[in-house]
Formats: C-alpha cells, structure tokens, sequence
C-alpha cells in the first residue's frame, strides 16, 4: 500500500483511484464495508483519512477519545483489512477546514483521476458539515464519478460506530467491542525504558506508553497476547498508573508480562491484543504483596505462553 500525506502527491499516480473516504477510528465492520466498496474495475482501491480527528481542531473540548491512535496501526489495519492500493492520509488543518464541499471535491479531481468515491451514510463533509452523501452524490455524478452510499452495518439491533465500541470499551465490554470492531481490540504502542522494577521482583515486562485521548477500557489487569518476531505469546498485561509504585509522574501505561520468556524489545512496535479482564489495578502495601499478586494473576492464566522456536526479545521494565 503506498501512503501520501498531501493532495499533491497524488500527481505520481497513473491510474484512476477508487476513494473510500473518511475518518476511520478504529478501522471497524462498517469502515471495512466502505472501503471494499471502492471497487471501479480497472482503478486503484483509495482511502482518504485524516492524521487526527477533526473536531481536536474544530471544537477541541468534544474531541471523542480514540480507537486508534497511532497512525502507523491505523495503516496498517487499513491495509490488512481494508485491502487498499492507496492510502492518503491529510492533515486536518485550518485550510482544509475551510473548504466547502465543492472546493473539497474539486482539489481532489485535481490532483488524480478519480474513478469514484464510497462514504457511509451518514458522511458529512466540508466546511461547518455542510455537504451529505447526497450532495456528494449529486457532485459526483456531476463529475462523472462513481458515487456509492454504503448503509449502516448493524450488530444486535443497532448501527455499528466508533461512538458504540468507546463506550463498549468505557464500560469494561471488551467482547462486545471486539465484536463490533470485527477483530481484536489492540493497545499499540513503542517499547520504552521504565525503571527495571518488574524485572527485579522476577517479571520482565514490556513498557509502552498509552497515546493521549486513547480510547481505553477500566484501568486492571488482563489476560494478553502478541505476536512477537511470528511467535504468538500469551501473557498479562497492567492497564493503568501503577499505584503501588512511587514515580514523579504518573501517566497511563500498559506493562505486558509474557511468562517463561526473556529477551528485549526496546524500541520495537509492539500490537498487544486485551482478552480478558482478570481484577482491578489495585495499590499493594508492599512490594512483596505485589509479587504475591502477579504470581497469582500468572497462574490464573487460561494457557502457558507460547515460546517462540527460534531466540526472540522482550523488553525488561
């Protein structure tokens, strides 16, 4: 999949594009839906999509926590189920803002052929909102584009959103998320240094740091997997602020433990799959009641991690 970051890198493309457009957060069933849409014979399968939501600009107090922060997961989930050739993901500035639908229209015919264009339903686009699918459809078939209005996807009686799986996962719903989103809920993130403590009481862990406005489940423990270097490891994972650990700063993380298995990961992107709540994150009186509790959380674990064949890394924290 070949990713763009502007309207004028468009000009390198030599075939006619498909565009699935919108904001995408989380990449769920009905996202999907859309994006397999953008299917004109003979023209390359586009996404377009913004680098961050649209309201964090607009009116930045209502800007909805995310599914999918991370740009580069975002990408990537994008590519794997969305089956795009193209992905052009814009910044949301000021200026694109202020386009009106038509102007919006007209620079993206500019800067490629466009073969058609698939939104939702309930798609909103230009300037204060002013444009719908079916003033997308009239512009488009003014242009002599394909236009297609996909319908809502629907699971259990209602429409498929990303407002739903936030407020699944607000409420500790992590099945009902995941069934909704069409595949795992994931937290992703960089392997980062911490203090080494988890490693000193016996359980190395990954450290990655949560994105600001991520949209997250009830702060505890759960059970976890990853694939690491094509292993597939099982695992817990803490979600939360650490309380029984003393630190100057205190910012949500997520520390994976993967027991019977050591190595290092510093650096390294890591996609860490939540599969079950276990307890609450909860602060210890010690720290050998903290070690106490991880063992148990350990043994609670409904299979023993995968080793992996052949020497692999996990970061120590």
């Amino acid at each position: 999949m070949q990713i763009f970051h502007s309207f004028a890198e468009l000009h390198c493309l030599e075939r006619p594009v498909h565009w699935a457009i919108g904001f995408f957060d989380g990449v769920h069933r009905g996202h999907v839906r859309v994006m397999h849409s953008a299917d004109t014979p003979d023209a390359l399968r586009g996404v377009i999509t913004f680098a961050r939501h649209p309201l964090a600009l607009l009116r930045p107090a209502s800007q909805p926590p995310l599914i999918t922060p991370r740009a580069e997961y975002k990408a990537r989930l994008i590519d794997e189920l969305g089956k795009a050739d193209v992905l052009l993901c814009l910044p949301f500035d000021a200026r694109l803002a202020a386009l009106t639908p038509e102007q919006f229209l007209d620079t993206l015919g500019e800067a490629c052929r466009v073969a058609g264009i698939s939104v939702g339903e309930n798609w909103r686009f230009g300037a204060g909102g002013c444009g719908n699918a079916e003033r997308l459809r009239h512009e488009g078939t003014q242009r002599g584009w394909h236009i297609r209005i996909c319908p809502l996807e629907h699971h259990l009686g209602a429409p498929v959103s990303s407002q739903r799986i936030r407020a699944a996962l607000a409420g500790g719903n992590i099945s009902l998320a995941t069934a909704l989103l069409g595949h795992p809920f994931v937290i992703a993130g960089r392997v980062e240094h911490g203090q080494h403590l988890a490693r000193r009481l016996g359980f190395p862990t990954a450290n990655i740091p949560i994105c600001p406005h991520s949209a997250l489940p009830p702060a505890g423990v759960y059970a976890v997997s990853a694939s690491v270097q094509n292993a597939e490891l099982n695992g817990i994972a803490n979600l939360g602020l650490r309380p029984s650990i003393a630190e100057q700063r205190k910012l949500p993380r997520l520390e994976v433990h993967f027991p019977h298995w050591q190595g290092d990961l510093y650096g390294c992107s890591l996609a860490v799959q939540l599969r079950r709540f276990m307890r609450p994150e909860q602060q210890f009186p010690s720290l050998d009641a903290l070690q106490a509790q991880v063992l148990a959380d350990i043994s609670s674990l409904d299979s023993q991690a995968i080793t992996p064949n052949s020497p692999t890394s996990l970061s120590e924290n």
